[in-house]
């Protein structure tokens, strides 16, 4: 009877490890066309407002999501991309925003 016991304890301790932890499967990477929704709904703040400054680090991150998911578009509007995080002005920020989400249509 003792062996039976420590054999099913032992198994009742051994299974959530055979299984994982928690039984959720790994999160997916988003899609390209996830990313690039998101890239041109954070732009068309910047289309708005002009916003500049500490504002674009969200950009950033997506630029960065948008080079490894979809290459292609990340090379189309690289340049603009670069010059709407050095530019100055909220009228330029603005300008180019909206040319990076027509160069992701």
């Amino acid at each position: 009877m003792k062996s039976l016991f420590a054999l099913l304890t032992g198994l009742a301790l051994l299974l959530p490890v055979m299984t994982g932890c928690s039984g959720e499967s790994a999160p997916e990477a988003p899609s390209s066309a996830a990313i690039i929704g998101s890239f041109k709904s954070n732009l068309q703040v910047v289309v708005d407002t002009g916003e500049g400054g500490s504002g674009l680090d969200v950009l950033r991150s997506d630029f960065e999501e948008l080079q490894k998911q979809a290459p292609e578009k990340a090379s189309a509007v690289e340049q603009d991309y670069n010059s709407l995080m050095k530019a100055a002005k909220p009228e330029d920020r603005k300008t180019l925003a909206a040319k990076i989400i027509a160069g992701l249509e």
